[in-house]
């Protein structure tokens, strides 16, 4: 998953078409698909590949709402700014507030995932001590590189993107080579779970970072036109790209894939031998770990920008340093994430990351059915039973919900609760 900031955004309309493709892809593609292909076919088995297209599919429905709303309200900060703009500044204070919660917990999830790919290379770094000593490390050099600026950045972005793009191709192509050889032969887990509705809500998790293109619009040209096609096109290249991953893993390491930790770099391996397993281990690690540099820098700003836009964060919130950093909203986010990293599972994780992202979406939806026929705003996008549509991903959002655990609920009520009282409690806000 990518999350988006301000950094991302300008006046002037630079961005093509292929531009817009080409960071759509990199926005969502994150460590999903590298290690939650054993999940979800232990969840669904052969089901697994539908519950990826049907997840890839809502989300582009999903998306949709982001997009009409984007080309009526011009101005950076997606869900809670479309929120505040609908209902006020307590529900988007809430959004705001969940989805700088979100970016908490994809720090944290990356970085588990980082450390998990890193194990299945230097097997010591599965000891308790050792794990956590490396993700402090991680952690402090996350600290240092947000400190200092985001000088370095834009290079550990391009190296990321190009390597999981790389890695995927790869695996299929092996996936490929494969059938060729062997023939197409594939199995049901004998410990399949049947729980459909499971694995189509961690599979929401491999398609979540599409909010970058959204949020991203005031950089396009002609948006309203640009907009809505590029996300369709994004959606399904990913959409495709997962569902023949998912589809590799599965004919390759046939039941063996629920063992697997790391099953594209293991599906690799069978096909091309250990150095195969080595390098895509390798790609794996930059990769994820280009995602959790990205995020870790996003999500401070994210924080600040509550603080210093609308003023619905306290003003200590947006301190920065000499470097224009936010220097506040790094220390918590960052210092939040690595306690969630060091005791916290992968899984759980983006069972959490998920369930935080259906409450925006869910703002976010409600916002476009009060802004739609707004007559201060301009008229944006229009899309044939747009009504229906978003109505329709109500609903399937509500039922995803409710596989969510006790714990999860328990989570988002004290976040919740949390956010209520900073904001009570913020004086600049009722101007004392």
């Amino acid at each position: 998953m990518r999350k988006p900031s301000g950094r991302h955004r300008g006046t002037n309309k630079t961005l093509s078409f292929a531009s817009v493709i080409l960071l759509g892809i990199n926005g969502i593609i994150g460590s999903g698909i590298f290690l939650l292909p054993g999940t979800l076919y232990q969840e669904a088995g052969l089901g697994s590949v539908s519950a990826i297209v049907l997840a890839g599919l809502s989300t582009t429905l999903i998306a949709l709402s982001y997009a009409m709303l984007a080309s009526k309200i011009d101005d950076d900060g997606g869900a809670w700014v479309y929120s505040n703009r609908a209902f006020g500044a307590f529900v988007g204070f809430q959004t705001g507030w969940f989805g700088w919660f979100l970016g908490v917990i994809t720090i944290a999830a990356e970085l588990a995932a980082f450390l998990t790919a890193l194990g299945g290379l230097i097997p010591v770094v599965k000891q308790r001590g050792v794990y956590i000593s490396v993700a402090l490390v991680i952690i402090a050099a996350l600290i240092a590189i947000n400190l200092i600026g985001p000088n370095i950045l834009t290079f550990i972005d391009n190296i990321s993107s190009a390597l999981k793009i790389i890695i995927l191709i790869a695996v299929i192509a092996a996936g490929g080579y494969f059938i060729s050889t062997h023939g197409l032969h594939v199995s049901q887990p004998q410990a399949v779970s049947s729980d459909f509705r499971t694995a189509f809500s961690t599979a929401f998790y491999m398609f979540t970072g599409f909010s970058f293109l959204p949020v991203a619009a005031n950089k396009m040209k002609n948006p309203e036109k640009t907009l809505p096609r590029a996300l369709m096109v994004v959606m399904l290249i990913v959409i495709a790209i997962y569902g023949m991953a998912q589809m590799t893993t599965i004919v390759i390491l046939s039941t063996n894939l629920t063992a697997e930790t790391l099953p594209v770099a293991a599906a690799f391996a069978t096909v091309v031998g250990s150095i195969g397993k080595t390098v895509a281990i390798l790609g794996m690690l930059i990769s994820i770990l280009g995602v959790a540099v990205a995020v870790s820098f996003d999500t401070p700003i994210e924080m600040a920008s509550l603080a210093t836009e609308k003023n619905l964060l306290p003003a200590v919130f947006g301190r920065t340093n000499k470097s224009g950093a936010p220097l506040v909203a790094i220390w918590l986010t960052i210092g939040i994430a690595a306690m969630l990293v060091v005791s916290g599972s992968y899984l759980f994780l983006v069972n959490l990351i998920v369930f935080s992202a259906f409450l925006q979406y869910i703002t976010t939806i409600l916002a476009w059915f009060k802004l739609r026929h707004d007559p201060t705003l301009p008229a944006g996008i229009h899309l044939p039973m747009a009504p229906l549509l978003m109505g329709f991903a109500l609903l399937l959002i509500g039922y995803l919900m409710t596989s969510a655990t006790w714990l999860t609920w328990l989570i988002a009520v004290i976040v919740a609760l949390i956010g209520s009282v900073i904001y009570a409690t913020d004086t600049r806000r009722r101007g004392e």
